[in-house]
């Protein structure tokens, strides 16, 4: 009896200690070995560990834009728009070297019915030129909000022709594209009453976009460096 007490208590005990030597740990490490944790964490779908990383990552530099960018896309791929687009705008205010992060802004608000709120969000990516993927994709997205669908089409094929960078975003791209063909084959919505909107909630920035574009960003921000050049 005392043998099999003992075995409870310590089945009980183990995973208390485990997880108070986890919070040891994660308290000795640093931001840049945070941000990895976060993003392996991310890529095995643990979103609650990444968020943990991630805010223990931001109470020792509260001020760095990617760690408001990656806890961005955890948000995101969790469904929580709203707060996604909070970090997402804290991101840039932070570090406007981080592009992309104006188009998921951008995109957020878009997919909440906020146009003028995309349309501001995405003005500092007409620096990048006309054509500039998140240019491209930012104008189509526009264009989509205004029932102009020929013409977001265009913008839409122009621009993942353009985005060698960035898979993940051209898959949210290629299925908004999806739906905009499809109703280039129906008649306008403003035809018929009822008609669905065509910008709805699916066509948000899905997480595994965001954290691409994460990943990713570097190398864009370099390219943009070398045509300024």
């Amino acid at each position: 009896m005392k043998g099999q007490f003992m075995r409870v208590l310590a089945s009980k005990l183990l995973p208390l200690g485990r997880i108070q030597m986890e919070k040891s740990t994660v308290e000795r490490l640093d931001v840049d070995e945070l941000l990895q944790l976060a993003l392996q964490a991310s890529k095995e779908n643990r979103n609650e560990q990444s968020i943990t990383y991630l805010k223990r990552a931001l109470d020792l530099k509260p001020r760095e834009g990617r760690l408001h960018y990656m806890l961005a896309a955890e948000h995101a791929q969790m469904g929580l728009y709203d707060r996604a687009a909070e970090e997402m705008a804290k991101a840039v205010e932070l570090d406007p070297s981080l592009v992309t992060a104006y188009f998921q802004l951008g995109l957020l608000h878009l997919t909440s019915g906020r146009v003028a709120q995309a349309e501001s969000a995405w003005r500092p990516l007409d620096k990048l030129g006309p054509d500039h993927f998140l240019h491209l994709f930012k104008t189509g997205m526009l264009h989509l909000a205004r029932d102009e669908f020929k013409e977001c089409k265009s913008c839409l094929e122009r621009g993942i022709k353009a985005n060698n960078f960035n898979e993940a975003l051209n898959v949210d791209m290629r299925r908004v594209l999806h739906d905009v063909q499809e109703r280039l084959g129906k008649p306008q919505p403003g035809a018929a009453a009822g008609a669905e909107p065509i910008i709805r909630p699916s066509i948000r920035p899905s997480g595994r976009a965001v954290l691409s574009a994460y990943r990713e960003n570097r190398g864009d921000d370099e390219g943009d460096k070398k045509k300024k050049k």
